[in-house]
């Protein structure tokens, strides 16, 4: 390989891990959940990878991982569309244009993120972790808790709720 190829390649790494915080916020902001995301993301990556020798250092590389991004997205939604968790067409179309707006700082909306869910009581923490992190079904919680499937569907709706406004004006007071 010749150096030149080599220093592309070089930069094509470099700016392929300097976007994956931001990879990663707008495939989970658009799919609305992690497992999901995940799986999108690798095949996003996989074919960024595939077409590496196509990338021009000094190019919009971040526009153009977005875009393949988006495409993912779309097909992974395709693919799934049977699925109730996966949203309809319309909605995913909007948070997709809304997410590509916030995507610029995935970091600080992850740190403000943090610090909600930090002051947050105990249980309303354990309860989103059973939520999002280990991916159980609200039937699952309520067996598990002794609790209607109403009630926790009810309590995750008012702790999402408080996190959002809380993100939103963590997000507000930093900026400002």
């Amino acid at each position: 390989m010749a150096d030149r190829e080599m220093d592309d390649l070089d930069e094509f790494v470099q700016e392929l891990i300097a976007c994956q915080s931001r990879l990663r916020a707008y495939i989970v902001a658009s799919l609305g959940n992690q497992a999901h995301a995940a799986d999108v993301l690798q095949r996003t990556n996989l074919i960024l990878w595939k077409k590496a020798r196509t990338f021009r250092p000094g190019t919009a590389f971040v526009s153009w991982a977005l875009r393949v991004a988006r495409y993912e997205v779309l097909s992974y939604r395709r693919d799934h569309r049977r699925d109730r968790h996966i949203f309809s067409h319309d909605v995913a179309m909007l948070m997709l244009d809304a997410v590509a707006n916030e995507v610029a700082s995935p970091d600080d909306r992850e740190a403000a993120l943090r610090q909600c869910l930090e002051k947050l009581p105990s249980r309303g923490r354990t309860l989103i972790w059973q939520r999002y992190s280990e991916d159980k079904s609200i039937q699952q919680i309520a067996s598990e808790t002794g609790r209607t499937k109403d009630a926790v569907k009810c309590q995750l709706l008012r702790l999402r709720k408080s996190l959002e406004e809380c993100v939103e004006a963590f997000l507000r007071t930093s900026t400002a």
